[in-house]
């Protein structure tokens, strides 16, 4: 179950673009979302406190390092999925994972540097290389704009977190009044020791905790240094690329006539969109977020299916079409075929709210 959340994530990890905006007259056939401003210079003094804190949460992993034992939860509805890494990061763009937990994953590390990522599989003997930008559990889609539009933060009182004393802030979302994500930043470094994020009826989707900390920037070299194991074997990955605010040209190139959704939440916007190769197959990929949540679109002109690892597709329906989905804490990967297309759905949203916009391509 663990192999598979990490492939589940690895699918999700590019849905997120890290600080794109689109203008609208570029949209593929996506509506033109309408947010409450909400801009800093607008706010009132809580307000503008809560949002100095995020914009330094945001920041933080450029200019703190650290070594600490984090625990990453995701609960379903077929019960929780937990593992234990121990992180040795430093600032700004280096990372060392190790997995300790659960039994299946033990071994098993992460290096990441500026844009490349190693990913070092025990059990298979191999090594996965993989460039481009990284999207890890940074708040706001690292677009604080966005997200005061459609989010208003509540600061709360102070709690310890990992021997640390932090500054817990409430995410709301301005149009439905549910609770999104709750974070806890460090009081002095202003790095998140915490972070929740929600089902729409309240029940925690996700949680990333640090359980130990230590800031430190002596880390060895060595601990970023790529050897290949003996016995180990080199796979390239998937190259993620950039998504482009130029949707007009990136739609040019999908080589099909592209759809897209005429409804959306309250909320999203349009963000970018790339053309890439996955597993051979040419594949259109459009990006939506509401500085919090993401959700992407995918599509092309095959008869594949998507890769579900060892998570078990439901069945159900997109207005008459056949479709299916999997759920693993808040991220929902819904697909279906129309118009001698395959679509999939991914996103932090629940199923019917999917299969509401699944219901608007074309």
């Amino acid at each position: 179950m663990a192999r598979a959340r990490r492939a589940i994530d690895r699918t999700a990890a590019a849905l997120v673009t890290l600080a794109v905006l689109v203008s609208a007259n570029v949209a593929a056939a996506a509506p033109t979302p309408s947010p409450r401003r909400a801009v800093t210079s607008s706010l009132n003094q809580d307000d503008s406190r809560a949002a100095e804190l995020l914009r330094a949460a945001m920041n933080a992993e450029r200019v703190v390092s650290f070594i600490a034992q984090i625990q990453t939860v995701h609960f379903s509805s077929t019960g929780a999925d937990a593992t234990i890494v121990k992180e040795e990061h430093l600032a700004p763009d280096r990372t060392h994972k190790l997995y300790i937990a659960p039994e299946n994953l033990n071994g098993d590390s992460v290096v990441m540097r500026d844009d490349e990522t190693l990913t070092y599989d025990a059990r298979r003997q191999r090594v996965v290389v993989s460039h481009g930008p990284r999207y890890g559990e940074s708040v706001a889609n690292g677009n604080l704009g966005l997200l005061l539009a459609n989010y208003r933060p509540v600061i709360s009182g102070p709690k310890i977190i990992a021997g640390r004393p932090t500054i817990p802030c409430a995410l709301v979302n301005r149009f439905t009044g549910e609770l999104v994500m709750r974070l806890w930043i460090d009081a002095d470094t202003r790095l998140i020791l915490q972070k929740e994020t929600y089902h729409a009826n309240g029940t925690v989707g996700s949680r990333v905790q640090f359980e130990d900390i230590r800031y430190t920037a002596a880390i060895p070299p060595a601990v970023f240094a790529t050897p290949l194991p003996h016995g180990y074997t080199m796979v390239q990955g998937e190259a993620a690329g950039a998504p482009s605010t130029d949707v007009s040209r990136v739609l040019s190139q999908a080589g099909f006539n592209p759809a897209g959704p005429h409804y959306l939440p309250e909320g999203f916007t349009l963000m970018g969109a790339d053309v890439t190769t996955l597993k051979g197959i040419k594949t259109l990929h459009l990006l939506y977020s509401d500085g919090i949540r993401s959700l992407s679109l995918f599509e092309s002109a095959s008869n594949a299916t998507p890769d579900y690892g060892r998570l078990h597709p439901v069945a159900t329906k997109v207005g008459n079409h056949a479709a299916s989905y999997v759920n693993e804490g808040t991220t929902t990967l819904l697909s279906w075929k129309d118009k001698g297309l395959v679509f999939a759905l991914v996103g932090d949203l629940d199923l019917k709210d999917l299969k509401a916009i699944a219901g608007s391509v074309s």
